[in-house]
């Protein structure tokens, strides 16, 4: 290959800060030194990483180092210094703040390509560890910064040659809680894996050219004696100039030629229609299971329930919509406080659930149904009910978490409602609204992620 590899550790460093994760920042170490003034290289990169919870996030890297521009062969270069600049967007931090992370750490992979005199050296896996860094709140686009030095390596060919990064991947990554507690963004794992694919063009850090050694001057002849300078010969003297000719009289401008009538400008092309702008990136889908149960008040019963909620989480503004799925009940009841009766319940979805989250694991939602009694007997003597028997107006269900709501695990949820009064449950419908509907009524649920 004509490049002997000292095996030293460290070449690259990157830094990575995601999600939510998300964020990361990254160090590039690479190869070069030599005989000549260093001077400066730098390369943007653009990456996208997918990370637990946010998916896929864009980082930003600018890798700068001074590095020499000439290498002598068969001279082992010198570790040098590079500096690295990431770029982490504040979707990343706020998906990182959802579930309570505060610090980030790990380690990095960097994919590396010396391009030598003699051919391409590649697949060169430079690994280094991931500084601790923090991650802001509230959230907000930030920068980290982290160092790294290169492996020594040693050419025997002269000729061109180029640094090449490939690409980064993150790997053996923890998220740290206020507390410094592994959070686990891979359920069962406190640390968790984020591959990253390369997004822009440019992968050169720096050109180098490889130089022989130079070799040892002679001694020098001894310099002969300068011969005597000749005497300079005596100026001869100026001539006298010559009279200027007298200027000719100027001849009369011609008419200038009447413009012509310009013509019709050809109808402008209509314009391009714009590219339509990059999508936004997509939610964050997230599936619950869900039980809890239900206190009616002016029926002096509880009902249980269960059902699973499918929510869109758009990081950036903290918000989501969701899909609610109840499934069908029923209750135990004391009307007047002594008469056993017993309902069948279901529940009509009026709109969609939706709600937010913050990053100090404050969940809200706010659904709005209807409450179907099919069926309601007392001392088993069905009173009322049927297919149309529900609230005539849909309930407002407002809920918050209890305690804080971890988006990777659930959490508690409780709140109060008012069921609206009954309709279209037979001849008992008012009797059977007045012990039914009314305020004060309770929810206690939790939510457990699915998978």
């Amino acid at each position: 290959m004509g490049i002997q590899r000292k095996r030293t550790k460290g070449a690259l460093s990157t830094l990575a800060v995601t999600a939510a994760i998300g964020v990361v920042a990254t160090t590039v170490s690479v190869t070069a030194a030599g005989t000549a003034a260093a001077v400066p290289a730098k390369l943007v990169q653009d990456y996208s990483c997918v990370f637990p919870l946010i998916n896929a996030d864009p980082i930003k890297i600018t890798i700068t180092a001074d590095i020499p521009s000439e290498i002598q062969k068969g001279q082992a270069t010198p570790a040098f210094e590079i500096d690295a600049n990431t770029l982490v967007s504040s979707r990343a931090a706020q998906g990182l703040g959802l579930v309570g992370a505060r610090t980030l750490e790990g380690k990095a992979t960097a994919d590396i390509t010396v391009n030598t005199p003699s051919g391409p050296l590649s697949g060169i896996k430079v690994e280094n560890d991931v500084a601790k860094g923090n991650i802001p709140s509230p959230p907000a686009d930030f920068s980290v910064v982290a160092t790294g030095h290169a492996p020594s390596l040693t050419f025997d060919q002269t000729g061109d040659g180029s640094i090449d990064v490939n690409n980064i991947s993150l790997h053996d990554m923890i998220a740290r809680d206020a507390n410094g507690k592994p959070v686990q963004l891979v359920t069962g794992k406190d640390t968790f894996d984020a591959a990253c694919t390369l997004t822009s063009t440019d992968k050169t850090l720096h050109r180098f050219k490889v130089v022989d050694n130079p070799t040892n001057p002679t001694d020098p002849t001894n310099p002969t004696n300068p011969t005597d300078p000749t005497n300079p010969t005596n100026p001869t003297n100026p001539t006298s100039p010559t009279n200027p000719t007298n200027p000719t009289n100027p001849t009369d401008p011609t008419n200038p030629t009447n413009p012509t009538n310009p013509t019709d400008p050809t109808n402008p092309t209509s314009p391009t229609n714009p590219t339509n702008p990059t999508n936004p990136t997509p939610p964050i889908h997230l599936s619950y299971g869900l039980t809890g149960s239900s206190v009616i008040k002016a029926a002096n019963g509880t009902a249980a329930l269960a059902g699973g909620i499918e929510a869109d989480f758009d990081l950036a503004s903290g918000t989501y919509n969701a899909d609610l799925t109840l499934n069908p009940t029923s209750g135990k009841f004391s009307i007047l406080g002594f008469l056993p009766a017993t309902a069948k319940i279901e529940f009509q979805q009026a709109g969609r659930t939706n709600g937010t989250l913050n990053t100090a694991g404050d969940l809200t939602t706010k659904s709005s149904m209807y409450v179907k009694l099919p069926e309601i007997a007392v001392f088993g003597i069905p009173l009322g009910g049927g297919a149309d028997c529900k609230s005539g107006t849909p309930a407002d269900v407002n809920l918050t978490s209890d305690g804080r709501f971890d988006p990777l695990s659930g959490g508690k949820l409780k709140g109060t409602y008012t069921l609206p009064p009954l309709k279209s449950c037979g001849a008992f419908n008012d009797i059977l609204s007045a012990f039914t509907s009314g305020p004060g009524n309770t929810i206690n649920m939790t939510l457990a992620k699915k998978g």
